[in-house]
């Protein structure tokens, strides 16, 4: 194994800044390999993508309103950007949305409970860490442009370890009781939708064939063997066809952005295909589950960044933003992680905690079989607008929001009554909607201008909710690749990326784009990605080559 450079064995913590430590490429060099030119130096002809990889969108005035907030993230940004590494480390994380965040996390932890210091960089290309999760504080209002909650359940236990290990229990909130009172927009009204055999036979959703098909669901046939089911055929196989347009089709495309056609059941929805196996029914293991107790939809007091935030303090100077990769190599039986200008860093493991996307195009030059497999994942995109209106102007808006069928033929996937969902989303005296739109339906909503999206999000509300008012305040985030779409394929297309994986030892891959789409899947999959690394260091070397090299800490 590698040897420490001399003065990380001398004890003394390093902290280099960028410029000056970091190894520089000679001109000529091949330092073209890590940029997004390519090898041949040439400008990429489809232009700029900085957008489709998701990033943020420059704000604009809309109308009379207020600027988008996206430029007061300024100030706080200065506070995210220690912009130093160090030269040669034991780990890189590429990566800090939650994934990354959580695997940093408990490497640190883990050294620190050890006794072993830890040579770390969780790089960053974005000014701020935590990916989709992020929060705008305004006077009055907390608006998520991501997931604005997490689901506690014992098969996601991860997230709430976590809110535990940082001493932020006091700070989780619990969504209002109505929260689990839903609707669907279908034929032009919005209607209850049912989540107990008693709210079906009342619900106008479906017809009466319509629910005595979905009462019939224990005497199901079975799957046909062999064959990986789409949601929607495991949903017309169980509760019926008309079920399966006009709830699951809308469900899915609230959840996934998705096609419920396209996605496979056993990756997109395990947990219906195990409610199959244990109980062989789903309305038996829904009866079950309520025997168990309820499942609880909790957030923070102070939005998701609360989490992120803790975080990013724990990490302390490992954490480097708006530091992007350009792409990784080996290097001297470890890694080369490049950066921008030329610069690298040498390290013995590297994680990536980005989407499969985005691993892609970091891994082309190192293996273009692994590159190819993991540019094999879909992605759909989201458009998220914000709305505040004077509740006087507003409906009485109970519950957690409605889904839009497809038939509705709107950009819109689904509504969400934050101000009625969790307290202190809006003062007093107005409302808060979150407009989701685009997903596989309308690919085409996420590249439209902000003005147009506000307006377009103000007219499909008109219809369902009567509100002819103008907003007093608007916020949008466009995401053009927010959300894996597990498709039929998607585990074999996971599968096949680990097995490439192996050529690389050393080398390891977590985020939502591989075991689950959810906030606490992403979390689960960056911490059992530290675990993996961790155990690997344990069954080689007890000591840490670099022990010196520190970068961060858990205090």
């Amino acid at each position: 194994m590698q040897r420490a450079p001399r003065h990380a064995r001398s004890g003394a913590p390093v902290f280099p800044l960028v410029r000056g430590h970091l190894r520089h490429r000679a001109r000529g060099s091949d330092r073209s390999r890590f940029t997004s030119r390519g090898r041949s130096g040439a400008r990429d002809p489809r232009g700029d993508r900085r957008h489709a990889a998701g990033a943020p969108l420059r704000s604009q005035r809309l109308h009379d309103l207020r600027p988008l907030p996206a430029q007061r993230h300024r100030a706080a940004e200065a506070d995210l950007q220690p912009h130093r590494v160090s030269s040669s480390v034991r780990v890189v994380v590429v990566g800090a949305g939650v994934a990354g965040l959580a695997a940093g996390y408990r490497l640190l932890g883990a050294a620190k409970r050890m006794g072993r210091p830890l040579g770390l960089v969780v790089l960053e290309g974005e000014p701020y860490p935590g990916g989709h999760a992020r929060t705008i504080r305004e006077p009055g209002f907390l608006v998520e442009t991501g997931p604005d909650a997490f689901l506690d359940r014992p098969r996601e236990p991860q997230v709430r370890g976590l809110v535990r290990e940082l001493g932020l229990e006091a700070r989780v909130v619990e969504a209002s009781a109505a929260s689990r009172r839903r609707s669907i927009l279908l034929d032009g009204r919005l209607r209850r939708a049912p989540d107990s055999p008693l709210t079906l036979l009342a619900s106008e959703a479906l017809g009466v064939a319509g629910k005595l098909r979905v009462l019939m669901e224990p005497w199901a046939h079975e799957a046909p063997a062999g064959v990986e089911e789409t949601v929607f055929e495991f949903a017309c196989r169980r509760i019926g066809a008309e079920a399966a347009e006009r709830l699951v089709d809308a469900a899915v495309a609230g959840v996934s952005a998705g096609d419920s056609r396209r996605l496979s059941i056993e990756a997109a929805f395990p947990l219906l295909k195990e409610m199959e196996r244990d109980h062989g029914s789903l309305l038996r293991a829904m009866a079950a589950r309520r025997r168990e107790g309820k499942v609880r939809l909790l957030a923070f007091d102070g939005g998701m960044a609360v989490l992120v935030d803790a975080l990013r303090q724990r990490l302390g100077p490992a954490l480097c933003t708006s530091r992007p990769a350009r792409g990784i190599d080996r290097a001297r039986g470890g890694w080369e992680v490049g950066l921008d200008g030329g610069e690298s860093i040498a390290a013995e493991r590297v994680i990536l905690a980005t989407p499969a996307s985005r691993a892609a195009s970091l891994v082309a030059s190192l293996d273009p079989e692994l590159s190819a497999s993991l540019g094999a994942f879909r992605f759909s995109g989201l458009a998220m607008v914000a709305l505040a209106f004077p509740s006087s102007a507003t409906p009485r808006l109970d519950g957690y929001g409605y889904l839009v069928g497809a038939a509705e033929g709107l950009d819109t996937l689904g509504v969400v009554f934050e101000s009625s969902l969790f307290h202190g989303r809006a003062p007093q005296g107005a409302v808060l909607l979150r407009v989701m739109m685009g997903g596989t339906r309308r690919p085409e909503v996420v590249a439209l201008g902000e003005p147009e999206l506000v307006e377009r999000a103000r007219r499909e509300l008109a219809g369902p909710l009567g509100i002819r008012a103008k907003p007093v305040r608007a916020w949008v985030r466009r995401w053009p690749a927010a959300i894996a779409q597990y498709e039929v394929g998607h585990r074999g297309r996971v599968e096949a990326s680990r097995r490439l994986l192996e050529r690389h030892p050393g080398l390891d891959l977590c985020g939502a784009s591989y075991d689950g789409i959810s906030f606490g899947s992403a979390i689960a999959s960056g911490l059992a990605a530290a675990e993996r690394a961790l155990a690997a260091d344990h069954v080689t070397e007890p000591p840490i080559s670099l022990a010196h090299a520190i970068v961060g800490s858990t205090r």
